[in-house]
């Protein structure tokens, strides 16, 4: 990889997933998980994670059951971590794909299920980056999905740094 790339790469490369116990447990009113949701991707989309999630993208997403519905207007860990996972995937796949991918019908937990998500979404980044990691073979649609999302924000940033450096030049 040649060191413009990497040097473009280099945020993206120091971003880990906030792991399952990073997640508050004591339940987030909506600005508060849009402020931490949007803090955790920061180092991975920049300042366009600002048009990833909203107050009103939250209400959608419970309306259309992709999320359950907050207990007292507060929202659980685990409802923060399905958002956190939506508002990767939504980078790359429809909605409806979503809610397949993040189904947890064979008994598999949320917490479970986020913790595959993460050390998935951590080796697709490190492999990215060129970061020595053991990426197995994709095995499922949300496999598949995370890979696209890694290297959709990979574009994102080379584009990002492409035209950054156009604008410089006239």
């Amino acid at each position: 990889m040649n060191s413009a790339i990497q040097s473009t790469l280099a945020p993206i490369s120091r971003y880990r997933p906030a792991s399952w116990e990073q997640i508050p447990d004591l339940g987030l009113y909506m600005d508060q998980v849009v402020t931490f949701i949007t803090r955790v991707y920061e180092p991975l989309y920049g300042q366009d994670i600002h048009s990833y999630l909203s107050p009103s993208m939250i209400n959608n997403y419970v309306k259309s059951r992709l999320i359950p519905r907050p207990t007292g207007k507060k929202y659980s860990r685990e409802q923060i971590a399905l958002l956190m996972m939506i508002v990767t995937l939504k980078q790359t796949c429809s909605m409806e794909d979503i809610r397949r991918m993040l189904a947890c019908d064979d008994g598999q937990g949320v917490e479970a299920l986020y913790n595959a998500f993460c050390l998935r979404f951590s080796q697709v980044i490190q492999s990215m980056c060129g970061e020595k990691s053991p990426m197995a073979t994709p095995r499922s649609a949300l496999d598949f999905a995370i890979l696209a999302s890694g290297y959709s924000a990979g574009c994102a940033a080379l584009l990002k740094s492409e035209s950054d450096s156009s604008g410089k030049d006239s």
